[in-house]
């Protein structure tokens, strides 16, 4: 695994900011806004902005050199490898070249760049990769279906090996859209708590690297035992409130995986700390696992929602915390809400080997979860 997140560049950086339960956000200044100051985001650390439009390349190389380190390769070892990228778009770097082309007097082309696609072309090219190459774009679980994408090629035989990269910048587009939805909080995320008033954006970068094993290389190694993917058409933005959709994708992860919910010892909530979603995550919750529901987190309080990396990121961070020994509490979490009658973790937990199921729900319903193995086979 690799990762920058505005807590640094590296996972040592966000498994410290994970265990000392540090705030890691901070006011949004890229460019300037009418309402900045109300509201505080997850960014990269300033020292990676130096050029802004190669943003994207630049966290993309720190992560993935990372990945490929810990994983005892080098570059000649994954040029068979497939190459699944995960975004909501690379709107920043739209903006970046905007905003420099009018400094220097031209007349800029709003949206003059290419695709979406651009980064894993890129990046397959720099790498000389001779596998598929591909992106996804489902909002918030673009890089969750990168995950699920790369494990079914594996299952298939398609590929001997899959990097998954979850990327995203903040841009003004993005910030004022949430912000003229209401869904930002000037408190920043309070997932599941009783006084959650909206999301906390932010960016991050991560590379995954899977393998089909027969057992893992160590102890400590994650491994992915099953996905699911459900597209709830309940309405354009949300899914729907009764959590139907969102329980049948978590039931037909934990079918995939060949478990039990019985099994699954603790979730990684979806945790966006908006009303609505955080309740119907609960109710889809107790759909599945009734009065038996197991213990559960959130990571936006530490890294903000960062939208289409969220899969990736998220994936990266219970796994580095599981390999330290510890389940992250939920940041942001103050007062349990009485109507929701489940209370997310307000400490720290400590780590046992089991499963542990990942929930990522976004914009346009799409639903998926991933359900991975800490501890071995």
């Amino acid at each position: 695994m690799g990762a920058v997140t505005s807590y640094g560049a590296g996972m040592d950086a966000l498994r410290r900011g994970l265990a000392a339960r540090r705030q890691s956000a901070s006011v949004y200044d890229a460019f300037p806004l009418p309402y900045s100051n109300e509201f505080k985001v997850n960014q990269y650390p300033q020292a990676l902005l130096s050029e802004k439009d190669a943003l994207i390349d630049t966290v993309l190389a720190l992560a993935l050199d990372e990945a490929i380190g810990s994983a005892g390769l080098d570059r000649n070892d994954i040029r068979d490898s497939a190459l699944i990228l995960g975004t909501s778009g690379l709107l920043y770097e739209a903006e970046a070249i905007y905003a420099r082309e009018k400094v220097l007097g031209d007349a800029p082309v709003p949206v003059g760049i290419r695709g979406t696609g651009r980064a894993a072309s890129r990046m397959a090219k720099g790498l000389g990769l001779r596998g598929p190459v591909l992106t996804v774009t489902t909002a918030c679980t673009s890089s969750a279906n990168a995950v699920l994408a790369a494990m079914r090629m594996l299952r298939r035989g398609d590929a001997k090996r899959a990097i998954v990269v979850g990327v995203e910048a903040l841009s003004a587009f993005t910030l004022n859209g949430f912000y003229s939805l209401m869904l930002l909080s000037p408190a920043g995320t309070r997932p599941f708590d009783a006084a959650r008033g909206g999301i906390q954006l932010g960016s991050a970068c991560a590379v995954l690297i899977l393998e089909s094993v027969d057992a893992p290389p160590s102890p400590s190694t994650g491994v992915l035992l099953g996905a699911a993917n459900l597209c709830d058409t309940h309405n354009v933005i949300s899914t729907g409130l009764d959590g139907k959709v969102a329980a049948s994708v978590m039931a037909a992860a934990i079918r995939d995986a060949g478990i039990t919910p019985a099994d699954i010892k603790t979730i990684k909530a979806h945790g966006t700390g908006s009303i609505d979603n955080d309740a119907t995550e609960v109710a889809a919750m107790k759909a599945v696992f009734g009065r038996a529901m197991p213990s559960f987190t959130g990571f936006k309080g530490y890294i903000g929602h960062t939208l289409g990396a969220c899969g990736a990121i998220e994936t990266a961070a219970l796994l580095g915390a599981l390999a330290d020994g510890f389940i992250p509490s939920t940041l942001g979490f103050e007062s349990a809400d009485p109507a929701m009658a489940a209370v997310p973790l307000a400490e720290h937990l400590q780590a046992v080997p089991g499963c542990y199921m990942l929930n990522f729900f976004g914009f346009g319903g799409n639903n998926t979860s991933l359900i991975i193995r800490h501890g071995g086979l």
